[in-house]
C-alpha cells in the first residue's frame, strides 16, 4: 500500500560523487584528434574482438598507470579474451596503442626482465603516477581498518592494525595512504592499505587541510528551501525545482530540498548512513569528481548506493532531504548510503548514524 508522508524537518544531515573516480587516459577518438592537430598521420591497425568483430586501434606511445584494485592484462581487447598477466593498482604501463572499444594495448616490464603484452580498458588507467615505492618499518599511532583499495568509499575492510603494531611498508599513495604487507586471520600474507596519518610520525597534506577546514564556515549550511534549475533532476518532487548549483573551491554545491507534503513514499528500512567527499582518503587518489553515472557529484544531492537496491536516478529521501541515486562504491552494499559533502572535515563531523530511508514513487 503506497504511503504519504509529510514533510520532515532536516536532521544533522542537510549536506550531501565521485567515483570511481579515476583520471582517466585519452581514449581512441581523442588520440586521433591529436595527431590530426598536430598535422601528424597516425598509423592505424586492427584486430578482432571475441565475438569475431573488427576493433580498430591507432598506434599511442605514453604511460600509464593502473587506477583499479586488481586487472588482468588479455590477449585481445575484451573482457573474455584469455587472461595474460594480473596487475595491481599503482603499475605502470607503456601504452602502445588504443582501440575504439575503450580499451589500449600495453607493455609491463617484469621484474625478471620479460615482458607481458596486453589489452586493458580505458577506464582503469591514468596518466598519473601517485605510488611510490618505500621499503620501511613502520608502526601504528591508533586503531585503523586494513583496506584493500585506498579510499574509503570503494575500500573493503581485510584486516586490522592495532597500535603499536609494526608492519612492512612498501609504497605510499599520493602520500595519503600506505601500502602495506600484513598476515590476515588466517596467518596469510596480504597486501592493503592505512592512511599514513595512522602511522606514528606521520601527518600529510591531506591531514593538515582538514584541519584548515575546521577554521572555515560550511560552505553548504543552510535551511532547506526551493530552488531553480533546468537539470536532469529539475523536478525533485512536484512542485519542487532542483537545487541551485554553484562552484565552491572546486567542489559542486547545491541547496538542500525538501520533500513534498504530498510525495508518496515507499519505506525502504533502515539504512547506514555515512559522508563522504572528493578527497584522497574517501574516495582514493584519482578521486575527480565524477560520479559512477558520469555526473558531477554535487552537494544535497547526490547519494553513493548499491544500485542492485536502489537503482540509479532514484529519488531517495533521508531525514526529509530529497537525495538523488547518483553514485556507488566497493564499501557501500545492502542497507547503506553514502552521502556526498562539500570537505573531508564535515563528512567526519556528521559521522555514522542509522534512520529510516525512503524512496518517491512516480
Amino acid at each position: 500500500m503506497k504511503k504519504k508522508i509529510y514533510a520532515m524537518l532536516l536532521g544533522l544531515c542537510i549536506a550531501c560523487q565521485a567515483v570511481p573516480v579515476s583520471a582517466q587516459v585519452l581514449n581512441f577518438e581523442a588520440t586521433v584528434n591529436t595527431y590530426k592537430q598536430d598535422n601528424k598521420t597516425p598509423y592505424f591497425f586492427q584486430i578482432q574482438n571475441a565475438s569475431g568483430k573488427t576493433v580498430q586501434a591507432v598506434a599511442k606511445e605514453d604511460t600509464v598507470y593502473v587506477t583499479s584494485k586488481r586487472m588482468t592484462l588479455r590477449n585481445i581487447p575484451d573482457s573474455k579474451g584469455e587472461g595474460v598477466k594480473r596487475v595491481l593498482l599503482g603499475a605502470e604501463l607503456h601504452r602502445v596503442a588504443v582501440c575504439n572499444n575503450g580499451w589500449s594495448k600495453v607493455i609491463l616490464e617484469q621484474e625478471d626482465g620479460e615482458r607481458a603484452i596486453g589489452y586493458v580498458p580505458n577506464r582503469y588507467l591514468s596518466d598519473t603516477p601517485q605510488l611510490t615505492e618505500v621499503r620501511d618499518k613502520v608502526t601504528a599511532a591508533m586503531d585503523c581498518d586494513i583496506l584493500d583499495y585506498p579510499g574509503r568509499k570503494d575500500g573493503q575492510v581485510i584486516g586490522e592494525l592495532l597500535q603499536m603494531d609494526e608492519v612492512r611498508r612498501t609504497g605510499t599513495i599520493n602520500g595519503v595512504w600506505s601500502r602495506i604487507v600484513f598476515r590476515d586471520a588466517e596467518n596469510k600474507k596480504r597486501v592493503g592499505y592505512i592512511p599514513t596519518s595512522a602511522l606514528e610520525g606521520q601527518e600529510t597534506e591531506e591531514t593538515k587541510v582538514a584541519k584548515a577546514d575546521t577554521e572555515e564556515e560550511s560552505v553548504n549550511a543552510g535551511t532547506i528551501h526551493k530552488s531553480k534549475g533546468d537539470s536532469i533532476f529539475a523536478e525533485a518532487v512536484e512542485g519542487v525545482n532542483a537545487a541551485t548549483q554553484e562552484n565552491v573551491n572546486g567542489v559542486q554545491v547545491g541547496s538542500p530540498i525538501a520533500v513534498s507534503s504530498d510525495a508518496v513514499l515507499k519505506p525502504m528500512g533502515t539504512f547506514r548512513i555515512t559522508h563522504y567527499c572528493q578527497c584522497s582518503i574517501c574516495c582514493g587518489p584519482w578521486a575527480d569528481g565524477i560520479t559512477a553515472t558520469g555526473v558531477t557529484a554535487t552537494t544535497n544531492r547526490t547519494i553513493a548506493v548499491d544500485p542492485a537496491q536502489i537503482p540509479y536516478g532514484t529519488k531517495v529521501v533521508i531525514n526529509g532531504q530529497v537525495y538523488v541515486a547518483e553514485d556507488c562504491g566497493g564499501a557501500i552494499t545492502e542497507n547503506c548510503i553514502d552521502i556526498y559533502v562539500a570537505s573531508h572535515e564535515e563528512g567526519e563531523s556528521k559521522g555514522v548514524y542509522y534512520t529510516d530511508v525512503y524512496i518517491i514513487q512516480e
